[in-house]
Formats: C-alpha cells, structure tokens, sequence
C-alpha cells in the first residue's frame, strides 16, 4: 500500500514539475519571441501575454490537473498501514 501512495506522489509530483517548466517555457516565448513593437490599447503584447495571460492561463490549468489527475487521500496514517 505504501508503495502505492509513494508512486501515486511521483505521478502527481512530476505532473506538478511539467506544469511548472511549460509555464516557464510559455513566458519564455511570449516574453522574448513577440516583437516588441505590437501593442495591443497601448500596451506592449509581449508583456500583456506573458505577465497577464500566462499566469491567468496557467491557474486555470493547474486548478484543472488538481482536479482531474490528483487524489485525495487520507492522511491517518493507520489507514495506510497494509494489515
């Protein structure tokens, strides 16, 4: 049983760290690869999209992988004892 939470851990632990180095990736680009002449009501696109809509992007995707790839678990630790 103990095996299980420490592979379950693993999974959620590396989706976490992914998530993580996409967004980096996402600011990246949209940080450095817009041309900083586009502007978009005055503001520079290039940090509307990677200081306002990234993050915005990206706690809609975190909160969605919580929701759909991690799993709750009891923290008693007699319930994970295999008996």
């Amino acid at each position: 049983m103990l095996s299980n939470l420490v592979t379950l851990a693993r999974r959620e632990a590396l989706l976490s760290v992914l998530l993580a180095g996409l967004y980096m990736l996402a600011w990246w680009v949209t940080a450095y690869m817009v041309p900083a002449e586009l502007t978009l009501g005055g503001w520079p696109l290039w940090f509307l999209l990677s200081c306002l809509f990234n993050p915005l992007l990206f706690i809609v995707l975190c909160t969605l992988m919580v929701r759909y790839c991690f799993t709750t678990l009891s923290l008693d630790p007699t319930k994970h004892v295999a008996n």
